[in-house]
């Protein structure tokens, strides 16, 4: 490089000025055009940075975009995964039903219209794990669901003999004389066969005539007033309108389905017709029956509390207006009437609990919604608010749900968190479920001696969870924070026997509710809202105290009116289904109906029978003692 340098200053020595003048133009235009390019090449530089910053930006964004939409396509996939599961899955919470369940999912159905069946069955896969607390059935001995089928059986054996009966006695003598040869064959004993039949529906009209008097000798003219006692100038009877509301309100069949069957029987009673009678009756007649079973259920100081929708096409908040369908219910272990009545609010604000329960001294148990902790803050500990186990289960159901066990061998499964929290839970329902028999008190006993370690494990193996590193699901991670947040209220059961571990029985009630929303999907009006508050209540306060739901609508709708227009003012105890006033009503139309079919179905002769020691005579060899089927001896 230096040598290069030297040689070149020895070449311009000898040039003259202009040569070196020309030298250093052309020299100073390279360099020029050097510094152009290298301005160029900083210029491309700065902006291939600037470029490479922006996409590297841009390269960040899209991997935190695409974190955030796997999680989201996560979380829809778990809540199809639920809702699937929810809607055409079982409904048990056993915990081997679940595996199963998650085993061979539940698919949706398709529309047969579209498809062909070309594929074989799938084959369903059964796995057997045997779990170190699982109670092995000793040899011989049926399960539960073995034995609730056995007790089915026998219960529709035993419902069909309180039935009336149609004696038949099948029997072709000439065809028997034609086989076996005249009076050669005697009847030995007869064999029963039972069939379950059903007559139609009998409508009748009844027509009352009432007298127009002609009285002395101007013969004047007066007419015996008559008035119906439901609605004047009207057809309807209290025993139309209670098969009306049955109907609706425990078969779930819609106004408008009633008003077709009724076409279809040749009776004109249009859907109008039907909501004008129960929109004007249940009101008036049913409305003092709902506030005495509220003030019931208020002086029983152990109640069970939920809450669902229902939409209201008009009034309200506007067209479609989501509103609310409160229920209280007594406590399901409390010894006494179960009582069961249902609110319709415009929202789920906290005010209906203030106003509902104001009077109120005792335990509600509920769900985690806070309305609940509110009521229990405002009223000084006055009510207290008891958690539902059955929810803290639910969490952790979901969470196992959405992992694919299909594909976990048995010792992954059992070391799934998600698996040992719910096989500790069911240990505590284990225990608990043996104690439903038994007092307040014996329940109370009996639950911090075999209750009170089960539920201390679960708590203890939650908080493990809550404290550790490991990383959870998102649905695990709300199951162990409710867990947590809940802890108080759901250990609450185990400071009285009169508590339920959780709200199940009030969920079980709704679920009628929610049965017959699915048929008639909203109610047109706020008073048609009420009316469903009210008749749900009279309904499921019936069936739960076990009586004949259509003939109690029948009782109310004909006593009722008949107290008041003696006079009478307290009555409403004698209107409960548990009374003993109705009690000797409902035997009284049992008797009638056993009455009714016995005209109906009068008892044929019964052809004789040959005696016990005919029987004996002609198994003994001494065919001549026997009689056919007559009376008559039949010949050796």
């Amino acid at each position: 490089m230096k040598a290069d340098r030297e040689a070149f200053i020895e070449q311009i020595r000898i040039l003259n000025r202009d040569a070196l003048l020309s030298l250093a133009a052309s020299l100073y235009d390279e360099m020029e055009e050097m510094r152009l390019k290298h301005l160029e090449n900083e210029r491309i530089s700065t902006e291939a940075h600037i470029q490479f910053s922006e996409l590297n930006a841009k390269y960040t964004a899209v991997l935190a975009e695409n974190e955030n939409l796997k999680k989201l396509l996560q979380k829809e996939i778990e809540k199809n995964t639920l809702k699937t599961r929810s809607t055409f899955g079982r409904k048990t919470e056993g915990f081997l039903s679940m595996l199963d369940a998650a085993d061979n999912p539940e698919e949706e159905p398709v529309d047969e219209s579209d498809t062909e069946d070309q594929e074989a069955p799938q084959e369903r896969k059964t796995r057997v794990i045997t779990f170190p607390d699982r109670e092995k059935q000793p040899d011989g001995e049926k399960t539960e669901e073995g034995k609730k089928w056995k007790n089915k059986e026998k219960s529709l054996a035993r419902s069909l003999d309180r039935l009336p009966q149609q004696l038949i006695y099948d029997l072709d003598i000439g065809k028997l004389d034609e086989q076996y040869g005249e009076g050669q064959w005697r009847i030995a004993y007869w064999h029963s066969h039972r069939v379950l039949m059903k007559l139609d529906t009998p409508y009748y009209t009844q027509t009352t005539y009432t007298p127009v008097v002609s009285v002395g000798l101007e013969h004047d003219l007066f007419t015996i007033a008559y008035m119906n006692p439901l609605i004047d100038k009207s057809c309807v009877s209290y025993t139309i309108i209670a098969d009306i509301l049955y109907r609706k309100f425990v078969l779930g069949l819609p106004f408008y389905r009633q008003a077709r069957d009724y076409q279809m029987q040749n009776i004109a009673l249009t859907k109008q017709t039907i909501i004008n009678w129960v929109n004007t009756l249940v009101p008036e007649i049913c409305t003092q029956v709902h506030e005495y079973m509220t003030q019931l259920l208020i002086s029983y100081q152990y109640a069970q509390s939920d809450e669902t929708f229902i939409q209201v096409n008009k009034d309200g908040y506007g067209p479609g207006h989501k509103s609310y369908m409160w229920v209280h219910t007594s406590s399901e272990l409390l010894d006494c009437p179960p009582v069961i009545v249902f609110c319709y609010e415009l929202t789920r604000g906290t005010d209906h609990l203030r106003t509902y329960f104001q009077e109120f001294l005792g335990y509600i148990t509920c769900d985690a919604y806070v309305s609940y902790q509110v009521l229990e803050n405002e009223s000084g500990g006055k009510i207290q608010a008891t958690g539902c186990l059955m929810h803290c289960r639910r969490y952790f159901a979901e969470a196992f749900f959405v992992r694919n066990v299909a594909d976990m061998n048995d010792e992954e499964l059992k070391s799934l968190p998600e698996t040992k929290a719910l096989l500790l839970i069911r240990e505590v329902y284990q225990k608990e479920n043996k104690l439903k028999e038994m007092t307040a008190e014996e329940r109370l006993a009996a639950r911090k001696e075999l209750v009170a370690p089960k539920l201390d494990a679960f708590f203890a193996y939650v908080h493990s969870l809550n404290e550790s590193d490991d990383v959870f699901t998102d649905r695990m991670k709300k199951a162990i924070q409710y867990a947590v947040n809940q802890e108080n209220s759901l250990r609450r059961f185990l400071t009285d026997g009169n508590i339920p571990c959780d709200n199940g029985h009030a969920e079980r009630i709704i679920r009628s509710y929610s049965i017959g929303r699915a048929n008639w999907l909203f109610a047109d009006t706020i008073d048609g809202a009420k009316v469903n508050a009210i008749m749900y209540s009279i309904v499921e306060t019936a069936k739960a105290n076990h009586v004949n739901v259509q003939y109690y609508l029948q009782y109310l709708f004909e006593q009722i009116p008949l107290r008041r227009a003696r006079g009478d003012t307290d009555f409403m105890a004698d209107m409960m289904p548990w009374s003993e006033a109705y009690r000797k009503y409902e035997k009284e139309k049992l008797r009638q109906q056993q009455t009714l079919f016995g005209q109906l179905f009068p008892v044929p002769d019964r052809p004789r029978t040959p005696r016990k020691k005919d029987l004996a005579a002609y198994r003994e060899g001494e065919p001549g003692a026997a009689t056919n089927e007559m009376g008559e001896k039949r010949s050796a």
